[in-house]
């Protein structure tokens, strides 16, 4: 079976090959981690991500409670009116993403970073979905996001935020003097704990760097492989031309010259005869050519 010929080039150059993947891993190396301190760290910035689930109740909505009692109405009174929280859970979170939200956390907890964020969305998946792709349900249920560079920052900021967040409103209905059986009530029911996102894996700009890196000397293997065989190519060629001169010139010199020249033993007489047969030959090729050139 015969090799074929783009293997027979990466055998020839199995040692540039080597010293290609000595490089690319160095560089490979380099992109991916940097020494800081004596200690290897990861250029990618990895990222994750913390929530913390808040259930939104009130005193007139038993989450327990089958059956809701009818209610004794006085003269002149309408009829009391139950706020649905599944809309005002939608409010809440635009409030939790707000500015003055992250400027209250950030004076508990330290200005954020800049990959750091804080969120809030209302959920609309079952407790294990993902809320990347929505659901079809409408829950009176918020949950806290914190996003930054270390699962603990994460935490932080997720749970400070709730807990920021459940006391301003107490705060505000005391404030306001809203009775405690028409207030909403914020409950903690789960604090999830900070895991990497999806997408910022420090392996990939490794791999793309050894790979591009080793493909260029593969490349470059293949070029000097090319470069090689035209140069003997060439090389091929111009011997073939000039073992063909010398052919030509000798024949050419040799025209005029007669077998007898290199015989020995001839006498004077036949020497003097020869070169006066060879003279009369000559001056009767010149005679020709000027009379064709004449005509």
């Amino acid at each position: 079976m015969e090799i074929p010929t783009y293997l027979r080039v990466l055998w020839r150059s199995k040692w540039l090959l080597v010293v290609g993947a000595v490089v690319a891993a160095v560089a490979a190396f380099f992109a991916g981690f940097t020494i800081t301190n004596g200690q290897v760290e990861p250029r990618a910035e990895q990222s994750y991500r913390a929530g913390t689930t808040l259930l939104l109740n009130g005193p007139d909505q038993p989450l327990y409670q089958a059956v809701i009692p009818g209610q004794e109405l006085q003269e002149g009174q309408t009829q009391p009116q139950t706020v649905d929280l599944t809309s005002r859970a939608i409010l809440y979170a635009y409030l939790i993403s707000g500015q003055d939200m992250r400027a209250t956390v950030e004076s508990q907890i330290g200005t954020f970073a800049e990959e750091e964020t804080l969120t809030a969305l209302r959920r609309t998946t079952q407790p294990a979905g993902d809320e990347s792709f929505a659901g079809r349900y409408v829950l009176p249920i918020l949950e806290v996001i914190g996003t930054a560079s270390t699962p603990e920052r994460a935490e932080q900021i997720s749970r400070t935020a709730a807990q920021t967040f459940e006391a301003q409103v107490v705060s505000d209905q005391t404030a306001a003097e809203i009775p405690e059986g028409n207030r909403v009530l914020i409950t903690t029911i789960d604090q999830k704990p900070g895991a990497a996102l999806e997408g910022s894996n420090p392996a990939i700009p490794v791999v793309v760097t050894f790979l591009g890196v080793f493909l260029l000397f593969v490349a470059a293997a293949y070029i000097i492989a090319g470069s090689k065989a035209s140069r003997e190519r060439k090389r091929a060629a111009k011997a073939a031309r000039d073992d063909d001169a010398p052919s030509s010139a000798k024949l050419d010199d040799d025209a005029d010259f007669s077998i007898d020249d290199l015989l020995p033993g001839q006498s004077s007489d036949s020497e003097a005869e020869a070169v006066r047969s060879r003279a009369r030959s000559r001056s009767s090729r010149v005679e020709s050519t000027t009379l064709r050139s004449d005509l």
